[in-house]
């Protein structure tokens, strides 16, 4: 079987969240079919990140995006039909080039990793097509936006809201299945698309990897947070948890640190590292050691959808966790046994001093967290995504059998 993936980033280095998830379920049907990726540049990526791509993929073809971006172009686009996430990942070129490549190859699947990529799916509406759902991006906007102080950017993020949700409901009739991040997200998803077969895969941790390596802890108590630092509900959760948190944590333990690990943080994200103990690293390698340093995870999240990546890394890590109950979306948490939970400023000051200070309570935590975090394996977790496709394709050449049938 011959599956095209078009992609638009390069998931690789899988070293953000959306690409260490597309990286994986890419990973999936590697293991099982010939896939050709197809993703997308306005930067060229490192020969060495596409080489790695190659390896597993029977080929990786890349098409430039050329596009301005001054602020009547903006204005523009945000005026138009398109959605801008749709308008962003797309020229006539590049679209003139998928074409071509799908035309001379014989496809019997496209996967549009991202409904942003649908532009490239609907090129071959005679290949069955699958979208992955990495989040339900016109809630994602809204709760963006509604999150907002009044300007510009608020503006245009409540129009980007509303253009996504009739665009998502336009386009995802269109496929023959989805892959969601959360049973939240899908019955979302659901009531936009009803009976288009879908699948549940939530977000994991490569456990061959993500496993701690039992050096005891030394130092002043650490806190940790992972994440994009250039992804909006990221920046709200740190500046959320200085704002309102810090403070009070800090003058019940003076000596504790604060490590935010995460690439392109902004400036008003940089300027956290002037406070006392806190560190913001920017881009790591690796956040491995990051964890296995660390002495309590936080996730102050407000904002968001799909699972917590990051939450599983922790765990498997065997790091105990404080969350918000929106930051634990997505996983099968049970609060007070594998995981501390608290959604107001004073029980998260509260829960993460216990953690600090009652090292009996941090060692169950984190154990069972980590037995949590075993069930999150991506090896696991993936293997039905190649069934689905496989299913997929199958059905898709007996209804066309039943209709060159009935015809004759």
């Amino acid at each position: 079987m011959r599956i095209a993936v078009f992609t638009p980033y390069l998931p690789y280095p899988p070293d953000t969240g959306g690409k260490i998830r597309s990286y994986y379920l890419l990973r999936a049907l590697t293991e099982r079919f010939d896939v050709d990726l197809y993703s997308v540049f306005y930067k060229p990526p490192s020969p060495e990140n596409v080489n790695a791509l190659q390896r597993a993929c029977r080929r990786v073809t890349l098409f430039r995006l050329k596009k301005t971006w001054r602020t009547r172009d903006r204005v523009r686009r945000a005026l138009a039909p398109l959605p801008r996430l749709v308008d962003y990942f797309h020229t006539a070129e590049s679209l003139a080039q998928a074409r071509q490549h799908l035309r001379d190859t014989a496809y019997d699947l496209i996967v549009a990793d991202e409904i942003c990529m649908t532009p490239y799916a609907e090129l071959a509406p005679e290949i069955p097509r699958i979208v992955i759902r990495h989040k339900v991006d016109h809630v994602h906007y809204w709760e963006v936006a509604t999150a907002q102080p009044w300007g510009l950017e608020k503006l245009l993020g409540l129009v980007e809201a509303k253009k996504l949700h009739r665009y998502e409901r336009k386009k995802m009739p269109f496929f023959q299945a989805y892959v969601a991040c959360s049973e939240q997200d899908a019955s979302i998803i659901d009531r936009d698309a009803p009976g288009i077969p879908r699948l549940v895969i939530p977000n994991g941790a490569d456990l061959s990897k993500f496993t701690p390596s039992g050096r005891k802890r030394a130092g002043d108590p650490t806190l940790l947070y992972v994440g994009s630092m250039n992804y909006y509900p990221n920046i709200d959760a740190m500046l959320y948890f200085f704002h309102e948190m810090y403070p009070s944590i800090r003058e019940a333990v003076p000596n504790v640190r604060v490590w935010i690990v995460g690439h392109a943080p902004p400036p008003k994200i940089l300027e956290l590292g002037n406070l006392p103990g806190v560190t913001v690293t920017g881009t790591v390698p690796d956040p491995w050691p990051y964890y296995d340093q660390a002495d309590v995870f936080i996730v102050p999240l407000r904002l968001g959808g799909g699972t917590r990546l990051k939450i599983i890394e922790a765990m498997a890590m065997g790091l105990p966790v404080v969350s918000t109950t929106v930051g634990a979306e997505g996983v099968e948490i049970r609060p007070g046994l594998n995981i501390l939970i608290a959604d107001d400023p004073e029980s998260f000051v509260a829960a993460v001093l216990r953690l600090l200070t009652d090292r009996h309570l941090a060692k169950r935590i984190a154990e069972e967290g980590r037995r949590l975090a075993e069930r999150y394996d991506w090896s696991e977790l993936t293997r039905p995504y190649a069934d689905l496709a496989e299913q997929v394709v199958e059905e898709w050449k007996e209804k066309r059998e039943q209709c060159e049938s009935s015809v004759s």
